[in-house]
């Protein structure tokens, strides 16, 4: 019987503490899982990223360089984020009986720390508790790619941008695992941000 030394994590938190009782998800649950990460504030940090980076540097999706463009830009970062977690997270982890949920290491050094999160981008928890490869992130992020092409402007729509924002999408959950791990042990260390919720 295991002993779990920290509370409950509420219904739909994105992080599972180890030493954390995770609330057991159903398929619907999961669906609302995923809409509550779309609805997350945080969401919007990296979509401006993504629409700075590609209006500065001309970047996929080529929608000009005006302020209306940047715009255009965000939106479609935004709309590939909601895709991504809507069937990875949602539609997908309850076809593929998986989990979610950002499953934190919390001890060890920084690097068996990064390796174990950033492994979590291809390896994923299953609803019976044992890892399992990543079909519902893997499979989510393959359809949220492939549906760049119904809002990308036309130059854009080739199948190296469908390629490449599959890849980028997977680097990109990688990179987001990091932060979920991490981000805890700065906001301890750092005064002002201790009043920041990571959920």
């Amino acid at each position: 019987m295991t002993v779990y030394k920290l509370p409950p994590g509420r219904r739909f938190a994105q992080v599972i503490e180890p030493e954390q009782a995770a609330y057991q998800f159903t398929a619907p649950d999961k669906l609302v899982f995923s809409l509550t990460e779309v609805a997350r504030p945080f969401t919007l940090l990296p979509a401006l990223y993504s629409a700075s980076y590609e209006q500065l540097f001309n970047t996929d999706p080529k929608y000009g360089h005006d302020a209306g463009a940047f715009g255009e830009k965000f939106g479609a970062s935004m709309l590939r984020s909601a895709s991504v977690r809507v069937f990875s997270d949602g539609i997908f982890a309850g076809a593929f009986h998986q989990d979610p949920r950002y499953y934190r290491v919390a001890e060890g050094n920084v690097f068996r720390r990064s390796l174990l999160s950033i492994r979590q981008a291809v390896v994923r928890r299953g609803d019976d508790g044992n890892d399992q490869f990543n079909y519902s992130g893997i499979a989510g992020r393959a359809v949220a790619a492939a549906l760049v092409v119904t809002y990308y402007p036309q130059p854009s729509v080739t199948a190296r941008v469908v390629s490449l924002t599959f890849l980028t999408s997977i680097a990109t959950d990688a990179g987001g695992n990091l932060v979920l791990e991490f981000l805890p042990n700065i906001i301890r260390k750092v005064p002002i941000m201790q009043k920041l919720r990571l959920e």
